[in-house]
């Protein structure tokens, strides 16, 4: 008896729930999910462990642990014991679909076609339908807000308004979609529970993760921000994972005294790339620097980019 051919790999991303509660695994899951499909993620990269990566993005233990367990089931990852997990699949973009793809994008540039405007053919010939949504983007801190809500707004073509999270939920109103990192996903759901929320996975690189977990603890970390808005999420969330007091060291760009004595005494600096060009020229020579920025991934922005196409005419 013949095989029945294996059913074709599809790049599928979560629908939200009617009431706006798409689960945070969900979104998590499909943002990884894509993250392997499209070869962001390759076969042997390891993943972080469940409590770090919790801890990082502010959730529970047991959502990661179950969105592992999903995409292991799946096929996309494998456990292998104590040495953590694992990407297993790789992409299923042949070398032909890719050559297609850099074809496309060679012949939209040649046109003078923005990659939002050939995202918006592209979306409106599968799917003739004018997304109406009105997004909100919401972060902590004016820094990070401005930043993302432009990478988005170039990313899916359409107009996002800014919102920052101390302004909930008096700024939401108007808003059909509320957007935000994952690191405030609960808090936003809290505290406008009658919208829709997504949240977008932002991280540094996995493998700058895994640098920060394995450092000393004896060494001495400083963390340099552009605000104290900045500080306080970054710390957290490193806090989370292990770096605490007295061992890290805070401090923001305007802040003269307080940054040189950090920069005086540690061992360590994280800072994102456009902190670290300001601070060129101050930084002692011994300090090992490790460029640490919250970047959203091609999954996060498809996410955004599939909710939008479904919206009703």
């Amino acid at each position: 008896m013949s095989k029945s051919p294996p059913a074709p790999v599809r790049l599928t991303l979560p629908r939200p729930s009617r009431d706006g509660r798409a689960a945070p695994g969900d979104q998590l899951a499909a943002q990884l999910r894509y993250r392997i499909l499209t070869g962001d993620l390759r076969p042997g990269d390891r993943l972080p462990p469940v409590r770090r990566l919790a801890a990082f993005l502010r959730v529970n233990r047991n959502t990661v642990a179950r969105v592992y367990r999903r995409l292991e089931a799946e096929g996309h990852l494998v456990t292998r014991g104590r040495r953590g997990t694992f990407v297993r699949r790789a992409s299923p973009l042949s070398p032909e679909v890719n050559a297609l793809i850099a074809r496309l994008l060679r012949e939209a540039a040649r046109r003078r076609l923005s990659p939002a405007d050939l995202q918006t053919l592209l979306v409106m010939r599968a799917r003739p339908r004018t997304a109406r949504l009105r997004v909100g983007f919401v972060e902590c801190n004016t820094v990070d807000l401005t930043y993302f809500r432009r990478l988005l707004e170039r990313e899916v073509g359409a107009p996002i308004r800014p919102i920052l999270l101390r302004r909930l939920p008096v700024a939401a109103r108007g808003c059909d979609l509320l957007v935000t990192t994952f690191f405030h996903i609960e808090e936003v759901q809290r505290k406008v529970p009658s919208r829709e929320v997504l949240g977008l996975v932002a991280l540094p690189d996995f493998r700058t993760l895994e640098e920060v977990a394995r450092l000393s603890r004896t060494a001495r970390v400083a963390l340099v921000c552009a605000t104290d808005e900045g500080v306080r999420s970054k710390a957290r969330s490193l806090r989370a994972v292990g770096l605490r007091r007295p061992r890290l060291v805070t401090a923001t760009l305007g802040e003269r005294t307080r940054l040189r004595a950090a920069l005086g005494r540690a061992e360590v600096l994280l800072a994102s790339p456009k902190v670290l060009e300001r601070l060129r020229g101050t930084i002692p020579p011994r300090v090992r620097v490790i460029p640490f920025a919250s970047v959203l991934s091609d999954g996060a922005v498809a996410l955004l980019r599939r909710r939008l196409a479904e919206a009703p005419a």
